[in-house]
């Protein structure tokens, strides 16, 4: 089994490389099915640099493209790549792809505590040698209003004070060490669609365990100085809160004057310091979605750095 499934390859890389001799960083490497097509698309003169938070997914990545001498792997989050970035000397990038969410493997794994479909520990960090609380360490020390508001906020979901509740009631009578445990939790408050009840509150505390709102508003900066003009970013985001902080922080980037409309002439000196690559954001095709369901949910967005004077 592929260890992940790439989500809108094509799309992506028409979209990101527009200098085949460039440097570009695949931040989310995974099973390093987007990194492969981007050096497919580059020249000799080229590089890749590939990076992904999860150590499993680095060995894989190594291990598949080890014999290219055209690309670098490393083990780093969002938070990192600033650091790395000027550690390996990679200012001027052409390019640079953020595949969010989790991976294909990540699901299907028990015991990473990603799915709320299998029985395993309850981890869900990315990485896991990190020394950062694991889901259950999150959960047994939070308070109910801190579940409450975070469910609520990064699972948009609806009851979030009685799931809350319930976790609570539950967690006096035993520790919730499992994802099995968390669901039965759950299924106490009876949701009408407990399916998608469970996706929510288990997106909700991935999110919270691995803070990454907070990683990719960090990763959106840092990309703001490392890409040269003209450099190309890239990001795939899968529900609407990754996609709504995308968009408006790119957004703010693009804009130029702020003057108020009574000003004659420009004061503020503001100047937009990106571009939309095509008119909107991308879905992926009908085919790919009956042959990758995750595919489903994604949205591709593209944008371009313009030369400032």
């Amino acid at each position: 089994m592929e260890y992940h499934v790439p989500v809108m390859v094509e799309e992506v890389v028409a979209g990101l490389v527009a200098d085949p001799g460039g440097i570009y960083i695949d931040a989310t490497a995974g099973g390093g099915g987007h990194s492969m097509a981007i050096l497919q698309r580059l020249g000799p003169a080229g590089r890749l640099v590939a990076v992904d938070r999860d150590w499993e997914a680095v060995a894989v990545v190594r291990a598949k493209l080890a014999e290219d001498v055209r690309v670098s792997v490393y083990q780093g989050s969002f938070a990192e790549l600033g650091a790395l970035a000027s550690r390996e000397g990679l200012g001027s990038l052409c390019g640079a792809l953020f595949d969010l969410g989790i991976s294909s493997h990540q699901i299907d794994e028990p015991e990473r505590g990603f799915s709320y479909r299998e029985d395993g520990p309850l981890d869900m960090r990315m990485d896991t040698a990190a020394t950062s609380r694991t889901a259950a360490e999150w959960v047994a020390e939070s308070s109910e209003r801190e579940l409450a508001d975070v469910i609520t906020r990064y699972g948009e979901e609806r009851q979030a004070r009685r799931i809350a509740r319930a976790i609570c009631r539950q967690r006096q009578i035993e520790p919730l060490r499992t994802t099995g445990d968390l669901r039965r939790a759950v299924a106490q408050t009876r949701p009408q669609m407990l399916n998608k009840t469970l996706a929510r509150v288990f997106q909700a505390l991935r999110i919270a365990v691995n803070d990454e709102l907070g990683q990719l508003h960090d990763a959106l900066q840092v990309m703001q100085s490392l890409l040269a003009p003209g450099g190309r970013l890239a990001v795939i985001a899968y529900h609407s809160l990754e996609d709504r902080l995308v968009k408006r922080y790119m957004a703010e980037l693009e804009r130029g004057c702020i003057c108020p409309p009574r000003v004659p002439v420009c004061v503020c000196g503001r100047r937009p310091l990106f571009r939309k690559v095509g008119r909107k954001a991308q879905k992926a095709s009908g085919v790919e979605v009956g042959q990758n369901s995750r595919a489903r949910s994604a949205v591709l967005r593209l944008y371009e750095k313009i030369e400032v004077d």
